[in-house]
């Protein structure tokens, strides 16, 4: 496991340029990047791509698949309502407190912020708004403001979970070799066990088959420590169906969201507090983790919420909402890693870049992520950036002079690329989405030193 640097308090006008930021593996500088997106902002004004989409993108360099984004249905005039959200949060509820005899083992996993996380209630007007504004290319949200997303810092404070360590490796399985772990790890009869993969079409078994209690009552105490490990992330960060994560559910076809709602519906609440209905808790304590302030309100429709998002702007976001939390949870330098995140054979890039002003930063233009994707890294060499992350992560920025800042020429170009709206109307009463210049919004948080 690696270590990072504490919260400590940073140069107010700029922190010191990293490896990854003084590009010595041969990607081109923050200001190279600058020099080259003035030029391409010039030449937008006058050279516009015939076929760029109404309502959305003019150029279509970033959002590769907006062809097939709901967005552009939405704009057209297609509306496909709410998705189906899958939740375990009644299950994970239902599961309780792990028995004394395990707890310490739970504490100690890193894990034990997940046990009282998870939201019953979803808000599903709420979160497929949002989904409609996601978009896989970026990993980011496309908001009249710009980009935002769910950061690891979100991850950190929202859940209390552990944010650094190795990638998890997992063993592809058949069914004959999951019924040998069930009968080795779990001490199932191997008939029971391949009834139940028999069942799940599958190196598989429900979440109701565990054998938790079983375990429990035969005082089999290893069994079931790891028998209630897998009902609580099965529920929780691993609960997932094909086809069906954020950024799938972001094209048009789709009709589900699964994946650990809790997670998109906490960072919501935190960063966009004048959206959607949440009651705060009031026995709430910083000792928790930041998902436990909120209780889910009713439902609220997603008609409103789009019309929310479409007149969205920065005074009415929390760029940084964890400054009270930073005791808890202290800002972490990995947060800023700029590569690929991974999870078995499923590999995403993590681009902090996009979303500066959520890090403090005074936002830029970001280099395209085909850039930062450029060689395709194997297995061992994301796993590699990922362990020596002090040499990639990004820092050589101006500490932003009130929240939300970015410089001139960001809305112009992310204009060009992307779409500020959803809502097709020729009514012009929307508000300019331009930076904000209240400075006393939400104080900026320290960053770490070097």
């Amino acid at each position: 496991m690696v270590r990072t640097r504490g919260g400590g308090s940073s140069n107010l006008d700029r922190v010191r340029p990293t490896a990854l930021v003084r590009r010595k593996r041969g990607g081109p500088s923050t200001s190279i990047l600058n020099e080259h997106f003035e030029d391409y902002i010039e030449q937008e004004e006058v050279e516009v791509d015939d076929e760029g989409y109404p309502g959305g993108p003019l150029d279509k360099s970033l959002l590769v698949n907006y062809e097939h984004h709901v967005a552009r249905q939405l704009w057209n005039g297609l509306d496909r309502g709410e998705l189906k959200v899958v939740s375990h949060g009644r299950k994970i509820n239902k599961l309780g407190e792990p028995h004394e005899r395990i707890q310490a083992v739970v504490e100690l996993s890193g894990l034990g912020g997940l046990l009282h996380a998870s939201y019953e209630s979803l808000d599903r007007g709420l979160l497929c708004a949002f989904v409609e504004r996601w978009h896989a290319e970026t990993n980011s949200f496309h908001l009249p403001v710009g980009e935002m997303t769910i950061t690891l810092d979100d991850v950190s404070n929202l859940l209390h979970l552990p944010i650094v360590g190795h990638f998890y490796t997992q063993e592809t399985l058949d069914s004959d070799s999951a019924n040998d772990l069930l009968v080795e790890s779990l001490r199932v009869d191997r008939a029971l066990a391949s009834e139940e993969t028999r069942h799940c079409r599958g190196a598989h078994v429900r979440l109701s088959w565990l054998r938790y209690e079983d375990a429990c009552s035969r005082r089999q105490w290893t069994v079931a420590a790891r028998a209630y490990f897998l009902h609580l992330v099965g529920c929780t960060i691993f609960a997932d169906k094909s086809a069906t994560s954020l950024g799938d559910c972001s094209y048009a076809n789709t009709k589900q969201l699964a994946g650990y709602a809790t997670l998109l519906q906490g960072g919501i609440y935190e960063h966009f507090p004048s959206i959607g209905m949440r009651r705060m808790q009031a026995l709430y304590s910083e000792d928790q983790s930041r998902c436990r302030l909120y209780d889910a309100g009713k439902g609220t429709s997603i008609i409103v919420v789009r019309s929310q998002l479409d007149i969205l702007t920065p005074v009415s976001i929390r760029f940084c909402p964890y400054n009270e939390h930073r005791e808890e949870r202290p800002f972490e330098w990995i947060s800023l890693f700029c590569g690929y995140l991974r999870l078995g054979n499923w590999r995403q890039l993590h681009m902090p870049e996009c979303v500066l002003r959520q890090y403090g930063y005074t936002h830029i233009i970001p280099c395209n992520p085909s850039v930062l994707g450029h060689g395709h890294p194997d297995t061992n060499e994301m796993d590699r950036r990922w362990l020596h992350f002090n040499d990639y992560v990004i820092n050589d920025y101006a500490i932003a002079p009130h929240p939300g800042a970015c410089i001139q020429e960001y809305m112009a170009w992310f204009r060009s690329v992307s779409h500020l709206y959803v809502i097709n109307t020729d009514e012009d009463d929307r508000p300019v989405p331009v930076p904000s210049d209240a400075r006393d919004h939400e104080a900026v948080p320290s960053h770490p030193e070097e």
